[in-house]
């Protein structure tokens, strides 16, 4: 039998720092892969481009399969997903340490710990969501400030392991501390609402995915992720090509993780009183922002440390504000089912930005073409955003 949490109780918020630190362990995973970048390019003699595809099929599975995950944890329950999901991780993680080529990496690293992450990430934090009224813009943001927490942390942990023992022994360690996170935070995520907020839209179940608000939110966070994830993928090594050190580089990740930190918690913040839907767009448009200042600043530490910190605030509070928003939008009614097809455009941004990057960098055999395309495509998803103005406080009637 599965136990029942108040809503809004201090068992909620176990719940919900739980999740935070479940989650986190899978960002920092995911989102340090450029501190293994050029460790594992290297020793498999792959090109940019095909060693960026192991990320991008990663976050494919990462986000995507929160379409499936979603729906099967609102009905089986999100804690069995959570102890599949996790499983996966651990095994993908431990075996990515002994694969022999990049190809085989794809299935152990990208589909291993992709589908792993994707089991849970999203019906995660679709359960805070559903556990929160008064605090539900703070619980989401506690949530999405873990992802940057794990990004903080994995990050410079991650280069010493390297710097140590090699990027295999680096895979074995993380997949022993996924392990005991993983097992701490499953007896607090096991839980139902006891009262569940079953806020609707009044749409049938899947009919939110007809509506111009959902295709907003979709081509959006789609678009946006296509930016974010080339970031991720090359802001280490477009650095060391400039001639950063190594370390240096990596500490250009936590540092994207610290300033997230300051974005999920400070943009949150405001949402109360500005709204959900211009907190969004706001997030959306600081991060071409970013991108200019990676464009000029070459080698120059103080300016790549700058696109760190802006980077990090916008994606920050994107990440936390966009459940907030899709709640407000359509509800919390088959929330795990409408969480997981707007993160399944996550991992669609996440497969074709750092491919897409990596092929560009590859034929330009430079950092500036794969940056301004980045822009251009940030540019746009901003534009798509129109529909979201209206939405939030007229929801798309039934179809």
């Amino acid at each position: 039998m599965v136990p029942t949490i108040e809503i809004d109780s201090t068992r909620a918020w176990v719940a919900a720092v739980a999740a935070s630190t479940a989650n986190g362990m899978a960002f920092g995973t995911a989102y340090t892969f450029g501190t293994f970048f050029d460790s594992m390019a290297d020793e498999f003699g792959a090109q940019r481009g095909s060693t960026a595809l192991l990320f991008g099929i990663t976050l494919l599975f990462f986000f995507g399969f929160g379409v499936v995950a979603g729906p099967l944890s609102d009905r089986f329950g999100r804690h069995r997903l959570f102890v599949v999901g996790a499983t996966l991780f651990v095994v993908g993680l431990w075996l990515t340490a002994r694969v022999s080529s990049i190809e085989v990496g794809y299935v152990t690293y990208g589909v291993g710990v992709g589908i792993g992450s994707g089991c849970f990430v999203a019906p995660l934090t679709a359960q805070v969501g559903q556990l929160f009224v008064r605090h539900r813009g703070l619980a989401l943001g506690v949530v999405a400030t873990g992802n940057g927490v794990g990004t903080l942390v994995l990050s410079p942990l991650s280069e010493s392991l390297i710097a140590s023992g090699g990027w295999r022994s680096g895979y074995r360690v993380l997949a022993v501390v996924a392990a005991v996170i993983f097992l701490a935070a499953l007896p607090a995520v096991r839980g139902r609402p006891a009262a569940p907020d079953t806020a609707s839209s009044g749409l049938a179940p899947t009919g939110f995915l007809r509506t111009p608000a959902f295709a907003s939110l979709f081509t959006s966070g789609t678009l946006m992720s296509v930016g974010l994830f080339v970031a991720f993928a090359f802001v280490v090594p477009f650095a060391t090509d400039e001639g950063v050190s190594s370390a240096g580089a990596s500490r250009l990740v936590a540092v994207i993780g610290l300033a997230s930190i300051v974005g999920r918690l400070g943009l949150t913040s405001i949402t109360d009183r500005l709204g959900s839907v211009a907190v969004y767009r706001a997030a959306l448009a600081i991060q071409p922002v970013a991108f200019v200042v990676w464009l000029i600043a070459g080698g120059n530490y103080p300016l790549l440390v700058l696109f760190a910190v802006v980077l990090g605030v916008s994606y920050g509070g994107f990440v936390a504000v966009a459940p907030a928003l899709l709640i407000d939008v359509f509800g919390t009614e088959d929330l795990g089912r409408k969480m997981g097809a707007v993160f399944c455009g996550f991992g669609i941004g996440g497969l074709i930005g750092p491919t897409l990057a990596g092929s560009v960098a590859d034929a330009t055999s430079g950092r500036s073409a794969p940056i301004v395309l980045v822009l251009v495509i940030l540019v746009v998803a901003l534009a798509t955003t129109s529909p979201l103005r209206r939405a939030a406080t007229a929801p798309a009637p039934v179809r």
